[in-house]
């Protein structure tokens, strides 16, 4: 079986392995310049593996790569590799206001903002909530989420905008209006025994925002956040749908109805079904096929997760389970590919954040 055979793969390499950003573990990316470090960063990730060994850039784990292990591994039901995922993992928690939090293990440069090494996110953190919600079902593991409450209520910043709509932050060092980071964060802050009023006022901002056609932009803040794409749209609808089916809020089914339509109707080439990365590309990777697997599957759409499924099996693995990152695109990401294709794979036709 081919997940089978992914799952050996990144066991072999203990699961460590390069990210598309990791450019700035170079020891060359050291000059305090944003504009030299985004540029860096950008070369990085679009070089061929070899360059990143002249480039001194080390192999290495993952917390948001790891938690998609663990999140699969329990889907699977396997638990004595789960618990070698999470003994990797927990080893990267951060400490953060008496609770704990996860970050990446590099640092990098958007192009609104830089974040230093050891800086915990949200979306990392709250993928460790997903993967370890789903261990202590399957599983029966006695883990206290409740250890992550700190972290959405005091580390992040929680705010309100001009507009009085509510708001989690990605990192303790912005206030950036991002609305994958704040449904995922307030979704998993949810799961994790939070304020059910917090969650609801955070999921109506994106009904609020989502324009007239079912689509929403990456963030509000800059100019360079007003793009279309399919994995933070496919974000958006899992923290959505997530939020509904906890909170049983049915005013939330619209939105959540006219985000899918947009999706599946935008950000799918017509011809050959495959995804689109950005709205008006045609490009895509493995992260953005295993995102639409996923998605087609949460949402029962069987036809389209299982003809996507297929496609990748036969054009993005070999037969020793390495995962590329596209078709004509040979580099193996830890993260990017091998976990995300093997997490859309084990998943089922359901919704199991919750």
């Amino acid at each position: 079986m081919s997940l089978d055979r992914i799952l050996s793969f990144a066991e072999r390499e203990n699961y460590k392995g390069y990210d598309p950003y990791d450019g700035l573990l170079s020891p060359l990316s050291r000059i305090n310049l944003p504009i030299y470090r985004l540029l860096f960063q950008q070369f990085v990730k679009r070089v061929d593996e070899k360059f990143r060994k002249i480039l001194l850039i080390p192999k290495g784990h993952n917390p948001k790569g790891l938690a998609l292990f663990l999140w699969t591994y329990s889907l699977l039901g396997d638990e004595e590799r789960a618990k070698k995922v999470w003994e990797i993992l927990r080893g990267y928690a951060i400490k953060t206001n008496g609770g704990i939090a996860f970050g990446y293990n590099f640092p990098w440069q958007s192009s609104v903002f830089y974040v230093p090494l050891g800086t915990p996110n949200v979306i990392a953190t709250s993928f460790v909530v997903f993967a370890l919600n789903c261990a202590r079902k399957v599983f029966g593991w006695k883990i206290d989420l409740g250890e992550f409450l700190p972290f959405y209520e005091k580390t992040l910043n929680v705010f309100r905008d001009e507009n009085g709509y509510l708001w989690m932050s990605y990192t303790p060092l912005d206030r950036l209006r991002i609305f994958n980071s704040s449904v995922l964060g307030a979704l998993a802050y949810l799961i994790s025994g939070g304020k059910e009023e917090t969650a609801r006022e955070i999921a109506k901002t994106l009904i609020n925002y989502q324009g007239e056609d079912g689509r929403w932009i990456y963030g509000l803040d800059r100019i360079t956040m007003k793009y279309v794409d399919n994995i933070h749209t496919a974000y958006n609808l899992w923290g959505l749908l997530g939020i509904k089916n906890i909170l049983g809020d049915d005013e939330l089914d619209e939105g959540i109805r006219k985000g899918y339509s947009f999706y599946i109707n935008n950000l799918f080439d017509k011809e050959t079904h495959l995804p689109i990365s950005k709205l008006g590309k045609k490009k895509f990777d493995t992260h953005d096929v295993a995102v639409s697997i996923i998605t087609f599957k949460i949402f029962g759409d069987k036809n389209r997760a299982k003809r996507l499924e297929d496609w990748a099996l036969r054009n993005l693995v070999d037969e020793n389970g390495r995962v590329f990152n596209g078709k004509n695109d040979k580099r193996v990401f830890m993260r990017w590919s091998v976990g995300w294709l093997a997490l859309s794979l084990a998943f089922k036709p359901h919704f199991p954040f919750t």
